[in-house]
């Protein structure tokens, strides 16, 4: 079983997790003060013609690669390396707003998105908990995170997925990575020059 690690500073127990199952869950990886500022952020954008595309697959509010969750990037990208024991080089990051209308099937990712975190930024009139599932070693597991908490997971090997959201609203930041030694070293920036805000119109993520 992957273990359940609260502590920032437990990384020994983090790093046999991912390196076992392919998950590991990383608490408070970015604080709620962070991401009390982040959710009023991606809400005011909610109203604004064009911001968002929502995917038919997906049915969801989407922004690649918007200004705050790229300026989280290295941040994010520095504490899952110790986490994880691995050097990592930065893809791209995601936003999404998930409704009751949402719906992520069981699905893996694409090259770019080889190591992955997913970081609950915050949710407003919808359930207390809404996990994440996700297949590891045959077994189907729900992964329910606080706000800040971060699922760190081989995006490409384990399927994950969602059931629907039964309320309100639930935002969630993706930061994807690739391994700095492995195969996909070309993924970097996912084609671009470099991190920042992307205008975007290719296929939903996460």
């Amino acid at each position: 079983m992957p273990i359940d690690v609260a502590a920032k500073d437990d990384f020994g127990h983090l790093a046999k997790s991912f390196n076992d199952d392919g998950y590991a869950i990383h608490r408070s990886l970015l604080s709620k003060e962070i991401l009390s500022v982040a959710f009023r952020y991606y809400a005011s954008y909610v109203d604004l013609p064009g911001y968002y595309k929502v995917y038919e697959k997906v049915k969801a509010l989407d922004r690649y690669a918007d200004a705050l969750s790229e300026a989280l990037m290295l941040d994010v990208m520095s504490s899952i390396e110790k986490a994880i024991g691995k050097s990592l080089l930065p893809t791209y990051s995601f936003a999404r707003i998930y409704t009751s209308e949402s719906r992520l099937t069981k699905h893996v990712d694409h090259s770019a998105c080889e190591i992955s975190a997913t970081v609950t930024i915050g949710h407003k009139n919808a359930p207390g908990e809404w996990p994440i599932w996700l297949t590891s070693r045959d077994r189907d597991l729900p992964v329910s995170l606080e706000i800040g908490d971060a699922l760190i997971y081989k995006g490409t090997e384990l399927p994950h997925w969602r059931e629907p959201l039964s309320s309100g609203i639930w935002c969630q930041a993706f930061f994807h990575f690739i391994d700095a030694s492995g195969p996909n070293k070309d993924k970097i920036f996912n084609g671009r020059r470099k991190l920042g805000p992307t205008p975007w119109s290719g296929p939903a993520s996460g």
